[in-house]
């Protein structure tokens, strides 16, 4: 039986939420956001996941998983020279979001390298217009619903088929699960990928806070900032940081996804470098979020 375990951080005023639950199943989507509008076509794409429980769901990027599926693959095949190139065609988003609506909380989980720091944030709530329009998604029936969030107006489709109150990122309440959005400028887009149930064997929880360091969001701002300026003082930092005690310890058992096992002995070399046709803007003038909730 595989058992999948996610690191995070939370602080004292988070540890009521309890929901420990196996996630049932997970979907798939394809984020684009257009970072830049001077460069629409140069924007960021990502493959997320959002982990779905009867009480709580999980919302976290899926390109490491895939890279290292993609990896154990190239190392496994018979023709395998020992030099290891990986072609990325996504950016990894940096923060996960658990959200829970029975107590209408939400915790973010943001990553600074390979750290994780957990914040407490706003409970997203959306208020939804549900309208008559139907279309087929990925072999589903699903139906039109508008919402203004965050600065955005965006049009979802939602199936009844599948019954979860769940979807991409910060946006979920609709009467089945969310499997397509996108915002009346088409700047930010979540594209149905794939759902898939979880089996038996695979045992990801969702909830119950176990591992974590209080974080505030302007502490990790300050970390994001020294890593970028030098990351190998940052990382050389890194002990000192998590010896202080700062915050209480906890760990999330939560919804990560398993990829197959890499013999690195394999590996002569290795070259990580980006697809010819995926070159993302590095400006940021245009935020996921233009106002807040």
């Amino acid at each position: 039986m595989k058992k999948i375990l996610l690191t995070t951080f939370i602080s004292f005023s988070l540890l009521t939420l309890h929901a420990q639950e196996k996630a049932i199943a997970k979907i798939h989507y394809i984020f684009k956001h257009v970072n830049d509008t001077t460069q629409k076509d140069k924007h960021i794409r990502d493959e997320v996941a959002t982990y779905l429980g009867k009480q709580a769901s999980y919302y976290t990027s899926y390109s490491s998983t895939r890279m290292q599926e993609q990896t154990s693959k190239t190392l496994s095949a018979p023709d395998f020279d020992g030099n290891l190139v990986i072609s990325r065609s996504t950016s990894g988003i940096k923060e996960s979001y658990l959200l829970e609506p029975s107590k209408s909380k939400m915790v973010e989980v943001k990553r600074v390298a390979s750290d994780e720091f957990l914040l407490e944030t706003t409970y997203p709530k959306q208020d939804w217009d549900i309208e008559d329009e139907t279309k087929v998604i990925g072999g589903y029936t699903c139906q039109k619903a508008t919402t203004t969030f965050a600065g955005r107006h965006y049009t979802a489709w939602f199936t009844t088929d599948i019954p979860f109150s769940f979807g991409p990122w910060k946006l979920h309440g609709l009467p089945g699960l969310i499997l397509a959005v996108k915002d009346d400028k088409s700047e930010v887009e979540f594209e149905y990928s794939g759902f898939d149930k979880l089996t038996d064997d695979v045992q990801v929880t969702i909830g119950t806070p176990a591992n974590a360091i209080l974080s505030k969001k302007d502490e990790v701002e300050k970390l994001e900032q020294a890593f970028k300026a030098n990351p190998s003082a940052y990382m050389q930092t890194r002990s000192s940081r998590r010896s202080t005690g700062a915050g209480v310890f906890v760990s999330i058992s939560g919804a990560s996804s398993s990829a197959p096992a890499m013999d690195a002995s394999k590996i002569k070399s290795m070259t990580i470098k980006n697809d010819d046709d995926y070159k993302p803007s590095s400006v940021i003038n245009n935020p996921l979020e233009l106002k807040s909730y």
